[in-house]
Order: structure tokens, then C-alpha cells, then sequence
């Protein structure tokens, strides 16, 4: 009899060392530690963040045009430009249903960036010179967006940066890359006497930020 219970102890014994070793296993397997705040600009215009246990970037929302991409280049190429001219790919406007595509034109006009825009519904594309977000406000708004037209060259005609908190050294605002496009957030703190941004995206604001100095109000929204 105490021969059988002894049998029966280590046996309980044994399952219960098991199962620690499978939960220990199995939750370190699962376990998710953050992604890093990055975001990747979709067709349409909008953009998407770093998910899941992967970090990979999420899905885009899927075009809704009744244009494809091929289908309004063509239109584009007929109404837009002529031999030893050219277009780049295309980005898609939800808001406007318009395509957009880049020009690479022979007559430019200084200060603008040319873009062949297709309308979906009408089938017609026509150039849009794009020539007022060359206009750089002063200060650290014109600073900062310099620097995002350096990152973001493809944008540099349209993107507008807005100044929502500013100190000597630290900043905190918006921008946008088109008209009529959802733009992101942004931080940007003086390093060595320039400006420099230390994030931008819109997700959320990792507290880390904090080793920059920059003060309690400008990351009352952040994440560990």
C-alpha cells in the first residue's frame, strides 16, 4: 500500500514538472515584445504599421478603382506626354478617385513637380504642375520639412509639415504628403545643432523617445 502511493506521488510529480516545462516553452514561443514603429505607404495613399508576433506590415486596404494601374497609364501616356517623355508608377487616390503618376516632362516650370493625374469616372487624364508645397515656411517647420522632402523625395512638391509643439530643441507635429490624404505623426529633436526627426509614422509613440529629452506634454501619449 505505501509502495502504491509513493508510485502514484512521483507520478503526479512528474506530470506537474511536464506541464510547467510545456507552459514555460510554449509561452516564450509566444511570446510578443513590440514592433517597431514603422509605416509603409499603400497605393492609395493611406499607410499601415508593423503587427502580429512577426512584426510584419499589415495588409493594405484594397484598391477600389474601377481603373487598374495599366489600364490608366494608358490613358495617362495618350493625353500626357509626348516622345522622350515618361511616367512612373502609380498611385491611386481613394478620396479623389484618381490615379497619379509622376511626369518626367521636356518643358518644366521652375519650383514644380509635375504629376499626370487620370480621372477614373471620365477616363480623362490631364497634368497637374503641382508648384505650391515647393513653398517652405521658415523656422523649424521649414527645417523639419526639408528634411522630410530629403526622405521622401517622391512627395517633395506636395508634402506639408505642421508645427503642433515646439521648444528650442524638440518638436512635435503633422504631415501630410498629398491633399486629401491621411499623413502620419512626427518627433524631431536637435542633435549636434540641427534638426533630425526621430520618428514619424502614426503609430504609436514608443516612450524610448524620452532619451532625447523631450518634455512630459510632447509624450503624454506614448507606449512602453
Amino acid at each position: 500500500m505505501k509502495k502504491n502511493i509513493i508510485i502514484v506521488l512521483v507520478l503526479i510529480l512528474i506530470g506537474v514538472v511536464g506541464f510547467l516545462i510545456y507552459k514555460y516553452n510554449f509561452s516564450k514561443e509566444n511570446a510578443f515584445y513590440g514592433c517597431t514603429e514603422e509605416a509603409k505607404l499603400c497605393s492609395d495613399g493611406s499607410a499601415v504599421g508593423r503587427v502580429g508576433p512577426k512584426c510584419e506590415f499589415a495588409e493594405c486596404p484594397p484598391l477600389l478603382s474601377i481603373l487598374t494601374e495599366v489600364e490608366a497609364r494608358v490613358i495617362a501616356e495618350k493625353s500626357c506626354i509626348k516622345g522622350g517623355e515618361a511616367l512612373t508608377s502609380g498611385i491611386y487616390n481613394q478620396n479623389s478617385k484618381t490615379w497619379w503618376f509622376d511626369a518626367n516632362l521636356n518643358a518644366m516650370r521652375e519650383g514644380c513637380s509635375p504629376a499626370c493625374v487620370v480621372d477614373e469616372a471620365l477616363k480623362t487624364a490631364e497634368i497637374n504642375w503641382r508648384c505650391t508645397g515647393l513653398i517652405v515656411p521658415q523656422g523649424a517647420t521649414g527645417e523639419i520639412q526639408k528634411l522630410f522632402v530629403a526622405k521622401y523625395p517622391k512627395y517633395a512638391a506636395t508634402l506639408a509639415v505642421r508645427v503642433d509643439q515646439e521648444t528650442d530643441s524638440h518638436a512635435r507635429g503633422g504631415v501630410i504628403f498629398e491633399a486629401d490624404a491621411p499623413g502620419g505623426i512626427f518627433l524631431a529633436t536637435k542633435i549636434d545643432g540641427q534638426w533630425q526627426i526621430v520618428f514619424d509614422g502614426n503609430g504609436q509613440i514608443p516612450c524610448s523617445l524620452s532619451k532625447y529629452g523631450f518634455p512630459v506634454d510632447m509624450l503624454n501619449d506614448c507606449v512602453q
